[in-house]
């Protein structure tokens, strides 16, 4: 396989931060460690060009920066080129303060703040409102923007109406759409998926669409429908707007890491070299401003 980048993965150590997601049904076969050891284990058979590391959801309560601190340190046992996207509350009345404290680290990129929700939530990590409705969030939206910082946005597409009107209103600010637009897994639920990311392409035209978290749609890695989905999700964004990412280790009880990849470049080889070229390294490259120099990039 050629080179990729990984958008997306995720590492916590539980002796250091609190995750209460992982007290949570379904997360509780995910608390366990998952320190740099455990991730070149899992990704040494892939030719890996960069990394993105995607907040992983620690206590809210907690200083959001000191997981950046804790990537830095970690950063001095990889070569490989890694930026991360971080976590802030954009409603905190410090939050110039802490996105000071996040960019004064030359390899953080942008912030994350999951904006699914469900009224009736008991997860840790799914809000009971809808913050795309606030405000005072919308204000920190901006502050973003204002500093060069893009947004990962986790949304459900029943959400994509509203964070259309939002996101567009800041034509400067990269916004990722992370997971495919969480695509529901039942095929005949996916029309107005479609719909909502077509009109978010169409939109927001600073958006890309970040291939990742497969197993959401299917977690028995069910390879023919996942094609499916990938190739619908191109024909939507174009290969000039979508990236690629593996969620490690959530999505490891479904699949192996370089059968995931494989699968990956099986369901982009219908590209053109140079798109291909693009979806798996070039846009990520671009999206995260990652510099192949090394890690300290």
């Amino acid at each position: 396989m050629t080179g990729f980048v990984d958008s997306h993965f995720h590492l916590w150590d539980l002796n250091r931060f609190r995750y209460p997601w992982l007290g949570d049904p379904g997360g509780e076969e995910f608390a366990f460690d998952y320190l740099l050891d455990d991730w070149h284990r899992d990704t040494g058979e892939v030719d890996l060009v960069a990394t993105v590391h995607v907040q992983a959801e620690m206590d809210h309560t907690t200083d959001p920066v000191l997981e950046t601190a804790w990537l830095a340190e970690l950063r001095a046992g990889t070569t490989t080129p890694t930026v991360c996207v971080g976590y802030a509350d954009l409603r905190a009345a410090d939050l110039a303060d802490v996105l000071d404290r996040h960019t004064a680290f030359d390899f953080f990129r942008g912030i994350r703040q999951e904006l699914w929700f469900d009224p009736a939530s008991r997860r840790s990590d799914v809000l009971t409102h809808n913050l795309l409705d606030d405000p005072a969030w919308s204000r920190g939206l901006r502050q973003l923007a204002m500093r060069g910082l893009s947004f990962d946005l986790l949304a459900w597409p029943s959400q994509l109406a509203r964070a259309t009107e939002v996101f567009r209103e800041l034509p400067e600010l990269t916004v990722i759409l992370e997971h495919l637009g969480l695509p529901p897994a039942d095929p005949d639920q996916r029309v107005w998926w479609r719909e909502a990311i077509e009109r978010f392409a169409a939109e927001v035209p600073s958006s890309v669409l970040k291939i990742s978290a497969l197993s959401f749609v299917s977690p028995g890695w069910d390879a023919g429908e996942l094609g499916v989905v990938v190739k619908e999700a191109l024909e939507v964004f174009g290969p000039e707007r979508c990236l690629l990412g593996s969620n490690f280790p959530v999505d490891r009880p479904s699949v192996g890491y370089r059968e995931l990849w494989e699968d990956l470049a099986r369901w982009t080889d219908h590209l053109s070299t140079a798109e291909q070229r693009r979806v798996r390294v070039e846009n990520a490259l671009r999206v995260y401003r990652i510099d192949l120099g090394g890690p300290g990039s």
